[in-house]
């Protein structure tokens, strides 16, 4: 049986079957041959980042990039997307306005971290666990008291490294998604670890590649999937990282279809925590600006999204995805009947809607002195009597506004 493995794997006694390139570009004579001394390994890691060996013609290694998961999926949220009933039902304990300085704080304590982690990293560090759990702790009590409150903020924080932005955006919604979908808090901590640390992996590809502009070669993208392989070794090497955690950043580029990475599992083959991964990694990175690609507004990257039920990503998850974050989610733009601007505040869980929105611009798109607030479940009409009601969702920075600039005014 043929497996694939990272040249920095690879010990005496392994049998290669095959490369990751064409045998005639490389100086080994011959197709298929065993391991005998380290001058081999070394041979093979100047040519080939990875390789196929044999396994039942020679030793297997303690790890595989085409590893699969070791845990089943979660019964409970299978059951729950088959129509069963949720396990914990979260009550909002705090407004959106009230947890907004918690929120602040629990964010702006967590980009911290998780900066001072990735660094480390680099710099040849261990993962540092307890640093993690700190990062996640606060994240997840706020998000617990108001679904709402963490995501807007979320959203006027965005931090210029887009690799730490992005894993804690990924972290805040994997939370908010657990919290609907009636998860444990156990359960909700476990995602959200595995959500912060799935792209873990990328401080093992150059920079040069994380960083690049254009097109990625094909060699530079298949270093760049390899991220998914160095992350899974980095979190079994580290102590207190558990099984669940592991999977979701072992699976969390796989597809419903097949057409993902590293092992193109298909349907439920991919653990329940890893489609949740994939939805929610697929949106941050639509809606957030990286080096390579300009983001677009959040309801197109939820349409996006709902057309790529039953092929990417799995129906009923998509739905339960809409049901999270509405159909205009928190910290989303949006123009108004009126001609005004806002920005969504907070959802309304019974009527999709009418969110609360605070609004930024006036009919004639200039800036409130002060901003004022609208619950569209109670402010039905505008100054001239006529329905209030949001008319089309706007991509970020839309008329000039700057999201780090809201809370501060």
């Amino acid at each position: 049986m043929e497996r694939k493995v990272s040249t920095f794997d690879l010990t005496i006694g392994m049998h290669v079957a095959n490369l990751d390139r064409p045998w005639l570009d490389t100086p080994f004579l011959l197709q298929g041959f065993i391991i005998e001394k380290e001058a081999d390994i070394q041979a093979l890691q100047q040519h080939c980042k990875y390789v196929f060996i044999d396994t039942e013609k020679g030793e297997e290694a303690t790890s595989y990039m085409d590893e699969k998961p070791t845990l089943p999926s979660s019964k409970y949220v299978e059951d729950f997307l088959e129509g069963g009933k949720k396990k914990v039902e979260y009550e909002e304990k705090q407004s959106a306005f009230h947890e907004l300085p918690a929120a602040e704080t629990a964010l702006e304590t967590a980009s911290d971290k998780v900066a001072m982690l990735m660094d480390n990293l680099k710099a040849g560090d261990n993962l540092d666990v307890t640093a993690v759990r700190q990062a996640v702790q606060p994240i997840l009590e706020s998000v617990i008291r108001n679904s709402d409150a963490l995501l807007w903020v979320s959203e006027m924080q965005k931090k210029d490294a887009y690799t730490y932005s992005h894993s804690l955006d990924n972290c805040a919604l994997a939370i908010a998604f657990g919290r609907h979908l009636g998860l444990f808090k156990e359960d909700l901590r476990n995602l959200a670890m595995g959500l912060l640390l799935m792209d873990v992996g990328k401080v093992k590809v150059s920079d040069d590649i994380i960083n690049k502009t254009g097109t990625l070669t094909v060699d530079e993208f298949e270093e760049m999937k390899n991220h998914v392989h160095y992350g899974v070794n980095l979190l079994r090497n580290t102590p207190g990282i558990n099984e669940t955690i592991i999977n979701v950043v072992l699976t969390h580029h796989e597809r419903y279809d097949g057409s993902g990475y590293p092992s193109g599992l298909k349907g439920k083959e991919v653990p329940v925590y890893g489609r949740i991964a994939a939805i929610i990694d697929c949106y941050t990175a639509m809606t957030g600006n990286s080096s390579y690609r300009a983001s677009i507004a959040p309801h197109k990257a939820l349409q996006t999204i709902y057309n790529w039920r039953n092929k990417y990503f799995q129906d009923e998850l998509v739905e339960q995805f809409l049901q999270c974050l509405g159909v205009y989610p928190t910290g989303s733009l949006v123009e108004m009947s009126s001609g005004e601007v806002g920005m969504i505040m907070a959802q309304n869980r019974v009527q999709r809607l009418k969110p609360k929105i605070m609004m930024l611009l006036d009919e004639n798109k200039k800036p409130y002195e002060v901003s004022k607030i609208v619950d569209l479940t109670v402010d039905t009409t505008d100054a001239s009597g006529l329905e209030l009601s949001i008319i089309s969702g706007l991509q970020s920075g839309a008329y000039g506004i700057d999201p780090t600039k809201v809370l501060e005014d």
